[in-house]
């Protein structure tokens, strides 16, 4: 096939929500799944920028419609949903994305500032995941979920324990969702990606800045250069996991790196240690784990340069 030729993804007339569509990311997975033929139901709490994405699809040629909402409340989710069926008559896919940053330091980190991240990144895939699954279980025709996880919740995120929480967690309602949904044909997905938005400009800069104190001649790298695309690039993969030809792909974790897709696999035993008939702390000591586990959090080579990037801009 011709990667430069439109494929049909059975994407026209489906009816879609995108959490926090107004922009970013969310607003890239909006467009691009309108200009595929989805009705969308465009969500924010500020109305203007709502309006705005909402004014680019129509003159795009798509159809969508508002749902003012704050996602971290039950009723905003429900609002959210029901909003689908009100507008256009019922609900194919819901794109969990609404999120944000509230960094501290454990030792600093309010209750606030955990509950109001979690309750935006974690508790309302729940609740809207609750609310859709629901309406799609209903109709009969099966749907998609797809919600947004993170490498956090792998490597921890620092500064940000209750982003990395929110991810992990997201991960575990993933699995587990995909398996209770397959019956009525619902997939569930996590998408994973580093998107250049308003919300990450200022955190590259902080890697440029450290990079030039650093006295590195090419500290005034691209976004790109850091790992981090353009919100429409990096909506492809969710768009792709929206359409007919994912309708077998449930309960994976893909996350797009410009042209880097990664395929991740959930608990991978990296060792065994054995002992007969039973451990005890005294066989634990004996057998040397300590010195065989000590050190830093195990984690993938391959994405350590990420990690160091990310505690940069983080601090």
């Amino acid at each position: 096939m011709d990667p430069q030729t439109k494929i049909d993804l059975g994407l026209d007339d489906k009816i879609a929500v995108v959490s926090g569509s107004a922009r970013g990311w969310g607003r890239g997975i909006a467009m691009e799944l309108a200009a595929r033929g989805a009705k969308v139901i465009i969500n924010g709490r500020n109305p203007d920028t709502v309006q705005k994405t909402i004014d680019d699809i129509e003159a795009a040629g798509g159809v969508a419609h508002a749902c003012i909402a704050d996602v971290g409340s039950t009723e905003g989710c429900n609002a959210l949903v029901q909003s689908a069926v009100d507008a256009f008559g019922g609900l194919d896919i819901l794109v969990n994305n609404a999120g944000f940053l509230l960094s501290a330091p454990l030792w600093e980190m309010t209750d606030d500032q955990w509950d109001d991240v979690l309750g935006t990144q974690l508790t309302a895939q729940f609740r809207c995941s609750r609310a859709a699954a629901k309406i799609m279980m209903a109709q009969g025709r099966g749907g998609r979920i797809i919600n947004m996880v993170g490498g956090g919740g792998f490597t921890g995120q620092f500064n940000n324990a209750n982003h990395a929480a929110s991810k992990g967690g997201g991960m575990g309602a993933v699995l587990t969702w995909s398996q209770e949904l397959a019956p009525y044909n619902i997939t569930v997905n996590g998408v994973v990606g580093i998107v250049e938005t308003d919300l990450t400009r200022p955190l590259h800069d902080k890697v440029r800045a450290a990079r030039k104190a650093e006295g590195l001649a090419d500290w005034n790298i691209s976004a790109r250069e850091l790992g981090s695309f353009p919100a429409d690039e990096a909506a492809s993969i969710v768009v792709w996991l929206a359409g007919e030809s994912a309708a077998s792909v449930s309960g994976q974790f893909l996350e797009i790196q410009g042209p880097e897709i990664q395929l991740w696999r959930m608990a991978t035993i990296e060792r065994s240690f054995h002992r007969h008939p039973r451990w005890t702390p005294e066989t634990i000591e004996a057998a040397g784990l300590g010195p065989i586990i000590s050190g830093p959090p195990r984690i993938e080579p391959g994405v350590a340069a990420r990690i160091a990037r990310m505690k940069t801009m983080h601090k």
